[in-house]
């Protein structure tokens, strides 16, 4: 009897921390969603969302994979990793763009990256675009910025290890072999035209491997300005 007890309690205690975990992050995404959301789409208020955190530097929307989140950038890249866009730690963490990328996302390649978790959330779902007739339905994910609003046309996605070739930030005199290079590594590739523009990397781990492998789960785009309305079912 106290045996079945300590299970059960232990248990309990378990689904109560995945509960307030996902609730945690759930609730603070919704209560900034009401800064960003309107009738007309997706319209940040900028200035009420820097007041919150000043570390919000975009808002990011992968259709079809319920990732609607700000996207922050810290000191380092360790920060966000385990702690929420209110600063509190949660091993959700929070999406964020490298560290050391200019926040107006004017170099090459800009990588943003995301938990993969059991629980599901953050960049969870990316793992959606394994399935061939997933990617193809889904050629485009938004990025908003203080700035301005890109439609990115998904490149590639791609199956490959932290610090592969996809986490190129300057191309340099080789853009064409390194673009080269990623489209002969990726899973699935769309005609997108790689000759100029820049790009950005969505990074999350590949849970095929477990929490602690090096693999991960690459989603890579192309940015272009848009005046157009964001709007996303």
């Amino acid at each position: 009897m106290i045996v079945c007890l300590v299970v059960f309690g232990f248990s309990a205690y378990q689904l109560w921390t995945i509960y307030s975990t996902q609730n945690t992050v759930k609730e603070e995404t919704e209560e900034l969603e009401k800064l960003v959301v309107s009738d007309q789409g997706f319209e940040p208020d900028w200035q009420a969302l820097q007041a919150q955190n000043p570390d919000i530097i975009a808002w990011i929307v992968v259709p079809g994979c319920e990732i609607s989140y700000p996207v922050v950038q810290g000191e380092d890249n360790s920060y966000y990793l385990d702690h929420t866009v209110n600063q509190e730690y949660n091993r959700l963490g929070s999406i964020f763009l490298d560290a050391n990328a200019p926040s107006d996302l004017s170099q090459d390649n800009s990588i943003i990256y995301g938990h993969s978790v059991d629980i599901g959330g953050m960049f969870t779902n990316l793992s959606y675009f394994e399935d061939a007739d997933f990617f193809t339905a889904h050629p485009t994910f938004y990025l908003l910025t203080p700035a301005a609003n890109y439609e990115c046309s998904i490149v590639f996605f791609a199956k490959d290890v932290d610090g592969s070739v996809y986490y190129t930030t300057s191309f340099g005199d080789y853009r064409e072999e390194r673009l080269s290079e990623m489209k002969e590594k990726s899973l699935y590739q769309n005609a997108v035209d790689t000759s100029e523009g820049n790009f950005v990397t969505l990074s999350t781990c590949d849970l095929d491997y477990g929490f602690d492998s090096n693999q991960r789960l690459i989603l890579m785009g192309k940015l272009k300005k848009t005046e157009e309305p964001i709007k996303v079912d």
